[in-house]
């Protein structure tokens, strides 16, 4: 019942939510790489939690913006994510708290693995979703 009044409210101001969401992962994939990767200088499990819940959320919101359009979401999550942690190395570039976390594998892993953990959230999300209102309809 609460899935149908968000989803309505997110069919009504779809640009609202849309930039939202696109603000949700420039920021939070931004900050969140030098928190949530075990086994580096800086993980820290809450901020992994925190990270998760906000892509959850922004998986919801694009289930409720764009119906099966996988590959449209994996785009422009990847796009998205590779932006804002390219944002976050350029501001702080030369630093030393990032000097563990400056390798090829972070720098191409992490933008991937966001966008991998935002496309599952919104599959299962949208497979569970469209069972519900197919069996309902």
């Amino acid at each position: 019942m609460l899935e149908k009044q968000f989803y309505a409210q997110v069919e009504k101001s779809a640009k609202g939510f849309f930039i939202f969401a696109i603000i949700i992962i420039l920021f939070f994939s931004g900050i969140s790489f030098t928190f949530v990767i075990p086994g580096l200088k800086g993980f820290d499990l809450f901020f992994m939690i925190l990270t998760l819940f906000m892509y959850f959320m922004v998986a919801n919101i694009f289930v409720g913006l764009f119906k099966e359009r996988l590959w449209f979401i994996l785009m422009i999550c990847l796009l998205v994510s590779s932006l804002g942690m390219g944002w976050r190395l350029w501001l702080e570039w030369g630093e030393f708290s990032l000097v563990e976390h400056m390798n090829p594998t972070v720098y191409v892993g992490y933008p991937i693995v966001i966008t991998l953990i935002i496309t599952g959230f919104y599959s299962f999300i949208s497979s569970v979703y469209g069972k519900k209102t197919k069996f309902e309809s």
